[in-house]
């Protein structure tokens, strides 16, 4: 459905489809994902002179559905293996590729689903796990890291107090997804709800417990062991994330930085080592490429957030267009949480010199009041809370500059009381702090009425008058409908009478 790729799908929506998951990898997302699996090698060597140890993944329905399986396929030839397929072209089975056909050793990997990829592709997380079963039990001469990072999964789950008969079952588990059928980390709500947490681990410690279920055949089928996930991801060096469509991006949809992020800042709390993270970038069809995270990060930010024409195009769609911002600089928190390196001073100071003090003198502050002015209090509550958390060293005057919009929005439109602008105590008091005695009165006060609830006999009273009177119109109504379905029905009777009549004196 991308209108870039191919415009024909808007605005009908058609050329829409899904796709038989015993087909996939099909022959030509295997050819793409072993280039990939070989780019891949080939930037972590370059940058870190030796091969990744581990490598973990995320797997979205929309890219194995747009690309056939080609992540799955640079899985399989990360490991060692490659399809069987029968005369039907389904993948049923794989095998080992040879030690000296690989020419290196082999990768080990680390899988989390989302839940619709779950339903969508069971079959293809069996394969995976056989296939790590598989490069485990290879006979090569040379390192095999996939060897290597289950023995090192076991004696992490035996330091942890599970059996050794136990750590050594699980230690081969690659496939895992969200706890009780669960489709999502739920851990959105907790990231921006700073007042809820302290520490990065509290974060850290929700994901993994949220998406540690295993996904494999048998009792193994959404079963949940604690530690098992975590020592899966011992080794991990490199995160990989999906990126198929046009209309997203890692700053625009949410979702990026709850798998990506989540996975990421999950490997740093396991391992205390923060891995790279990388993009495949399926958006050109003929050239599947892998993007550096900060690289795609910056190139979004500057095309869209930073970009006069973008924001002047963006402004026409209204209040809509205005939350779409807040939405953008709620994930662009987000990634500071789960990857801060990611995300720099260097952007929020152009954000706050964008949105702010209006550097490229598009009129920003006047659209947001005139369309949605709730989501400019939004906007400023989120760097404030950046700053709050220590996300961003911003200086004193980006500080008063931003409690100054701030408060003066709630101030001239009441307060729209998302969870950033009233539900977080500590933030309302960093933002306190910096106002004077009299606009800390009006702050206050301002927050307070629009958080009380009205309890008055005289809203009670009205609310009741006019379900009263709703009841009777609909009773009304309904009796005249009644009346007339009755008529109506006198009426039929008597002409079948009649005709019945007629036919019997013929």
């Amino acid at each position: 459905g991308d209108p870039i790729t191919n415009p024909a799908t808007v605005p009908t929506g058609r050329n829409l489809y899904s796709i038989d998951a015993e087909k996939t990898p099909s022959p030509e997302a295997w050819t793409v994902g072993v280039n990939l699996a070989k780019t891949l090698m080939d930037t972590h060597l370059k940058k870190h002179g030796s091969y990744p140890l581990k490598v973990s993944f995320t797997l979205w329905p929309g890219d194995f559905i747009a690309t056939e399986g080609a992540m799955v396929a640079q899985v399989f030839y990360l490991l060692g293996v490659e399809p069987v397929r029968d005369p039907f072209k389904r993948v049923v089975d794989i095998r080992l590729i040879p030690e000296e056909e690989l020419g290196r050793p082999r990768i080990d990997v680390v899988v989390q689903t989302a839940g619709q990829f779950r339903d969508l592709a069971a079959s293809r997380m069996y394969l995976i796990n056989k296939a790590v079963k598989m490069a485990t039990e290879a006979e090569d001469t040379d390192r095999n890291y996939v060897k290597e990072g289950v023995q090192a999964a076991e004696l992490f789950m035996k330091e942890k107090g599970l059996s050794p008969k136990q750590a050594r079952d699980w230690s081969t588990q690659r496939v895992f997804g969200g706890v009780n059928g669960i489709y999502g980390t739920n851990i959105m709500g907790m990231v921006e709800k700073g007042n809820g947490w302290e520490e990065e681990q509290e974060v850290a410690d929700t994901y993994l417990n949220n998406m540690g279920a295993i996904y494999d055949e048998g009792g193994n089928w959404g079963a949940f062991q604690e530690g098992v996930f975590e020592a899966a991801l011992q080794n991990t060096e490199v995160v990989v994330q999906p990126r198929e469509s046009n209309t997203w991006g890692g700053l625009s949809l949410d979702h990026v930085y709850e798998f990506m992020g989540g996975l990421s800042l999950a490997v740093r709390s396991v391992t205390g080592n923060d891995p790279d993270a990388y993009f495949n970038d399926f958006r050109n069809p003929a050239k599947a490429n892998v993007q550096d995270l900060e690289e795609a990060l910056w190139v979004e930010a500057r095309s869209t957030l930073l970009n006069p024409k973008y924001i002047q195009e963006y402004m026409k769609g209204g209040a809509t267009s205005a939350e779409t911002f807040a939405e953008t600089f709620r994930n662009t928190y987000g990634w500071n949480v789960m990857k801060p390196d990611a995300i720099d001073d260097a952007l929020w100071n152009n954000l706050h010199e964008v949105y702010i003090n209006d550097k490229l003198d598009l009129n920003v502050k006047a659209f947001f009041e005139r369309e949605n002015p709730y989501a400019l209090q939004e906007m400023t509550a989120v760097m404030l809370e950046t700053i709050r958390k220590g996300y961003w060293e911003a200086s004193e005057d980006q500080i008063q500059s931003l409690t100054q919009m701030h408060t003066e929005l709630i101030s001239d439109h009441q307060a729209g009381c998302s969870g950033f602008v009233c539900n977080n105590e500590k933030l309302q008091a960093f933002i306190t702090e910096n106002l004077s005695p009299e606009s800390q009165l009006e702050y206050e006060a301002a927050l307070k009425t629009v958080q009380e609830i009205p309890t008055s006999e005289e809203s009670m009273v009205l609310e009741k008058e006019t379900l009263t009177e709703n009841t009777s119109d609909i009773k009304e109504e309904i009796n005249s409908n009644l009346i007339v379905f009755v008529l109506v029905g006198l009426l039929l009777l008597l002409i079948v009478l009649l005709i019945i009549k007629r036919r019997k004196q013929a």
